[in-house]
């Protein structure tokens, strides 16, 4: 009797690389709630559709936009992002990190399964700090924030110098996002993406999953779906 085929367990992600504004922890609200306070506070008019146009850029792309819509040429896209930053950073610090669904138990599970993560964002470095001091040591390898690259989402190269900082190889990593810029540039570094759409909804494209929530995802999951990614290259 021929015995049946062995089963091939899938390849486990090299890493999971991670959002923070959105995807980790809900911290959209309290930009939005920033921006209201500042441009109320400039004498501008702000809205709900212009706050969502923000969602993923960088923050000096976000100041540009601001100060184009409210028509303050008189200021500098660097101030308004001073502004922004320092009103988002005090919550940050409070320790009532809004946390997505999901996301700190699939970053226990990383840790303990020995799958290195990396946070990579478009928030500045003091936003990664306060965020990463709020969770167990050792959630993150390592960290990119927006301050520290030359060309922020949708480019590439956060997660390309983030993999290049752990060593792996950007398509057998696994990244998570809220935002289509975020989701264009993992994918444009390789990765495979998991968009989780928050606020503003997210395009299918080429190795590219959509997912409700992170409740949705398991490591198990997780690597059966980079295994069909590779599979349809």
């Amino acid at each position: 009797m021929t015995p049946p085929p062995a089963t091939v367990a899938p390849t486990s992600p090299a890493a999971l690389l991670w959002d923070f504004d959105g995807t980790l922890a809900d911290t959209e609200p309290l930009w939005i709630a920033a921006e209201y306070d500042l441009i109320g506070q400039l004498g501008g008019t702000w809205s709900d559709e212009h706050a969502h146009q923000l969602v993923g850029n960088s923050l000096i792309d976000s100041g540009s936009y601001i100060l184009h819509a409210i028509d303050r040429p008189d200021l500098s896209p660097e101030w308004v992002v001073d502004q922004l930053v320092s009103r988002v950073i005090g919550h940050l610090r409070s320790g009532n990190l809004p946390w997505r669904p999901g996301a700190l138990a699939l970053l226990e599970a990383a840790r303990v399964a020995g799958i290195p993560c990396a946070l990579v964002s478009a928030s500045y470095r003091v936003q990664l700090d306060a965020a990463i001091d709020a969770l167990p040591p050792g959630s993150f390898a390592t960290s990119v924030a927006g301050d520290e690259v030359e060309r922020g989402k949708p480019h590439p190269e956060p997660y390309e110098r983030a993999c290049a900082e752990l060593g792996v190889d950007p398509r057998s990593c696994i990244v998570f996002e809220d935002s289509e810029t975020g989701a264009r540039s993992g994918n444009a570094a390789g990765a495979l993406v998991v968009a989780i759409p928050n606020r503003v909804p997210i395009p299918d494209a080429p190795r590219r999953v959509q997912v409700a929530s992170l409740t949705d995802v398991d490591l198990a999951g997780l690597a059966r779906l980079l295994d069909e990614a590779d599979a349809h290259v």
